[in-house]
């Protein structure tokens, strides 16, 4: 995700390049399990300080649904829109200093959003940080309805019936073991648990 933008800073204002993009971020950030290539179109476009860069783009990611615990796909779109400036003049080599464009002082001096001495202008990080940004704070599973997690609902399910089976088999076993003089400590409870 490195462009050469060495002819565009010297093209007047408006400017335009534009590339379609599919490119392989596996290593993108080791915290990252990602699950296919990053595709989608960017803009670039020359401003009166540097290099406008606009675009829309698209991965997945494998994350932990919030609720099952389960591995899930979580696919992810953002828009992208952020301003580069070089780090040198083009025609004379000579360094620019932050003071010489518009802008607040930490976006000038952000090193993610800077073009090298070399005109290369690197996407690399801005991606990185617009993945994380856009991950859902709560991933889960392909909903099935409002509130739902398919996965959920048939571990509880499951749940549910090894607990009515356990039940089962124990009120059975309590009964034979009973002492017959708490048999009726035995009849009372079971009447209340019925009334709830």
């Amino acid at each position: 995700m490195q462009y050469n933008v060495a002819q565009l800073l010297k093209e007047p204002t408006g400017g335009v390049r534009r590339y379609a993009l599919a490119e392989d971020i596996a290593q993108i950030d080791p915290d990252l399990s990602v699950l296919g290539p990053l595709v989608g179109d960017v803009q670039l476009m020359r401003t009166n300080s540097g290099i406008l860069v606009t675009g829309e783009l698209s991965t997945a990611v494998r994350s932990t649904c919030n609720r099952c615990t389960e591995p899930v796909a979580v696919a992810l779109r953002f828009s992208l829109s952020e301003h580069f400036r070089p780090l040198t003049e083009v025609e004379t080599g000579r360094y620019l200093r932050p003071d010489e464009f518009e802008g607040e002082a930490d976006d000038l001096e952000d090193a993610a959003l800077l073009i090298s001495d070399h005109h290369i202008l690197d996407l690399t990080e801005i991606v990185r940080q617009n993945l994380w940004l856009t991950l859902p704070m709560y991933p889960g599973c392909n909903w099935q309805g409002p509130g739902e997690c398919p996965n959920l609902v048939k571990m509880l399910a499951e749940l549910s019936d090894v607990r009515l089976l356990r039940d089962d088999s124990s009120s059975l076993d309590e009964e034979e073991s009973v002492d017959p003089r708490w048999s009726a400590l035995l009849a009372l409870r079971d009447k209340t648990q019925g009334e709830h």
